[in-house]
């Protein structure tokens, strides 16, 4: 028997579904579904609420839940209810309804009528042929995918497949954000699991730099110029889809697997031979986790290539994917200001994105962009004092957009800062500030994104492959310079592509061997 407060919200329970549309009923329906996983049907809203408060679930919080998910805010009113207080608690995640469901919903919901169409004949092939003719909204296709097996909470391969298809990557940002949210509650303690994306929009912050104050030239290390002039403006190619490049080049390929002296192997901090090697010009690469690897891919191209390589280098791995403009700059300040930055001996930053020859647009897709400057500064001297000493390094792949200019200007260099002490070492040593950073940056068309839409980049490929080939054997701008050199290779291959430059430039005082 129903208590007198049950039936009360059993009324107001069929009072809301009477005003409700055809399409709220439904949409109301499909996000309480993982309620009543015992009824293989359910038809309208009405019966719904009928299930559910014969199983003591309907009250009052879930149907002011329900009402704010499908924006009925003039029930809410009507009702008394704090809109206000009700969005914190949801916020905060006092909800009846699951991500999975919230998820579905919005993708539904911005999904236009040629879009669905798209999806419901991509996907037809997965239903049973009976059941086709059920489906006519995205909700639908998706209840027929969960009950053949198709897709659930943890399993969403099939749809991302469909949005790649039909070219909805703010849809497909949708998925990540919520697949990182998921690894990053479920799998907190392990190495590998993603950080937590919660979008948050925030107004984005002047930060008083442009064009004008960027430092397009840095002062190179002496101890490397000839390498580090080869590598300017030098020829390289990026995501080149269905050709085949010769293999013929392989047997003239140079070593790069000079063995390390033996006063360079890697020892215990705070010895002698620590010390030793350090000043004999190595930096030290030593502990437990190797550093911290920040990616960013706007694309959605490189993320996992990376992620594995770096991984593999003992590096702690941060990926976000489909970031906008002001997400990515507080990703960066954040990862700036993390509390364990002491304890890294290194710190890469990887970014994929649209962008312009001296900014990145994220998803953004228009300018301003995020200047180059403004990436690098985050990491620089007093703003980011337990990295100061270290080496940081930047690679980027930039798609430039059509109104890019294609030539690439160094200006003069700028100085940016007196020098400043190490904090903590076990020996004096006074660092510039722009010291110690390394920026790798390869150009392309974004025309070539249309042409291999899910293929990483050749650069990043590249690039990937040779940190991990002579990953112990030789120094960094070793690598590069073979990297530099396979890139080139590529492009004599592919002449009726036009090149365009790798831009390396660095201020690197040490040798960097990965462990």
């Amino acid at each position: 028997m129903f208590n007198q407060r049950d039936k009360e919200i059993r009324r107001q329970a069929m009072g809301i579904a009477a005003e409700l549309s055809q399409e709220e009923s439904a949409i109301i329906v499909f996000l309480c579904t993982d309620f009543v996983k015992g009824y293989s049907v359910i038809g309208e809203v009405k019966e719904l609420f009928e299930i559910l408060s014969k199983q003591n679930l309907l009250k009052l919080d879930l149907l002011t839940e329900l009402l704010f998910r499908i924006r009925r805010l003039d029930i809410l009113r009507k009702m008394k209810v704090d809109t206000i207080s009700l969005e914190n608690n949801l916020r905060a995640g006092k909800g009846y309804v699951t991500s999975y469901r919230q998820l579905l919903v919005d993708i539904s919901e911005n999904l236009s009528q040629e879009d669905l169409r798209s999806v419901l004949f991509l996907l037809s092939c997965q239903i049973p042929k009976g059941r086709l003719e059920t489906v006519k909204t995205f909700l639908d296709l998706v209840v027929e995918l969960e009950k053949c097996g198709k897709i659930d909470e943890n399993n969403l391969a099939v749809v991302e497949d469909c949005l790649t298809s039909i070219r909805r990557i703010d849809l497909m940002k949708k998925i990540s954000k919520y697949k990182q949210m998921g690894e990053c509650v479920h799998s907190a303690r392990r190495s590998d699991a993603y950080q937590n994306v919660i979008p948050v929009s925030i107004p984005r912050q002047e930060c008083g730099f442009g064009p004008e104050h960027i430092e397009q030239n840095w002062v190179i290390s002496s101890v490397q110029p000839v390498i580090t002039n080869q590598l300017l403006r030098q020829h390289v190619h990026s995501n080149c889809p269905g050709v085949s490049v010769a293999v013929s080049e392989e047997h003239r390929e140079t070593t790069l697997s000079s063995p390390m002296p033996e006063s360079a192997q890697a020892t215990a901090p705070g010895t002698s031979c620590a010390v030793q090697q350090n000043i004999l010009g190595t930096y030290k690469m030593q502990s437990n986790s190797t550093g911290l690897c920040l990616i960013i891919d706007c694309i959605g191209t490189d993320a996992d290539l990376l992620k594995k390589t770096f991984e593999a280098l003992h590096f702690h791995v941060l990926l976000h994917l489909y970031v906008e403009l002001n997400e990515m700059e507080k990703i960066l300040k954040e990862t700036s200001e993390r509390d364990d930055l002491a304890t890294f001996d290194c710190f890469v930053c990887c970014i994929v994105s649209r962008g312009t020859r001296d900014c990145i647009l994220a998803v953004d897709g228009t300018s301003p962009g995020l200047y180059f400057e403004q990436i690098q500064r985050y990491f620089k001297g007093q703003q980011c004092r337990p990295l100061l000493g270290k080496p940081r390094l930047f690679f980027v792949q930039d798609f430039l957009m059509a109104t890019a200019d294609s030539e690439l200007e160094i200006a003069g260099a700028q100085s940016n800062g007196d020098p400043i002490q190490v904090d903590g070492n076990d020996w004096e040593e006074i660092v510039p500030q722009e010291a110690d950073i390394l920026w790798c940056c390869c150009q392309v068309s974004q025309s070539l994104l249309h042409q291999a839409p899910q293929q990483p980049s050749s650069f990043m490929c590249t690039l990937s492959k040779y940190l991990r080939k002579y990953q112990h054997k030789s120094d960094l701008i070793s690598i590069l310079t073979e990297v530099n050199r396979k890139t080139m290779f590529r492009n004599e291959q592919l002449s009726q592509l036009q090149p365009t430059p790798l831009i390396l430039r660095h201020t690197l005082r040490k040798k960097l061997i990965f462990p």
